[in-house]
């Protein structure tokens, strides 16, 4: 793992880079409890949208349904098929969402 630029140190004997990693300084419990509650509102955001998501999901795929109990069996309509590429393309937010991506 490559430490940011800043991080690195520069200048060793005789002047070569020795990419020695400065440590920052301590982060004050001030700091620390910011960090946690924006970490926190983030996490609930996050927790919405999927909640959200998962609600249309559940409406698509219930529409999909009725739209394909009712298609003839011979063929089945171009909103049918958008319908269920809008699922599959939903469904795939809805997993890196709750994989945190």
């Amino acid at each position: 793992m490559v430490a940011p630029s800043w991080a690195q140190d520069a200048s060793g004997p005789a002047g070569e880079p020795q990419g020695h990693i400065h440590s920052s300084p301590p982060a004050s419990p001030t700091e620390i409890e910011m960090q946690n509650r924006a970490a926190k509102q983030r996490n609930l955001e996050r927790f919405a949208k999927i909640k959200k998501d998962t609600d249309q999901l559940l409406e698509l795929a219930t529409q999909l349904k009725k739209s394909v109990d009712e298609a003839n069996d011979q063929t089945l309509s171009l909103e049918v098929i958008r319908k269920a590429e809008k699922i599959e393309k939903l469904a795939k937010q809805v997993r890196q969402k709750m994989v945190g991506e």
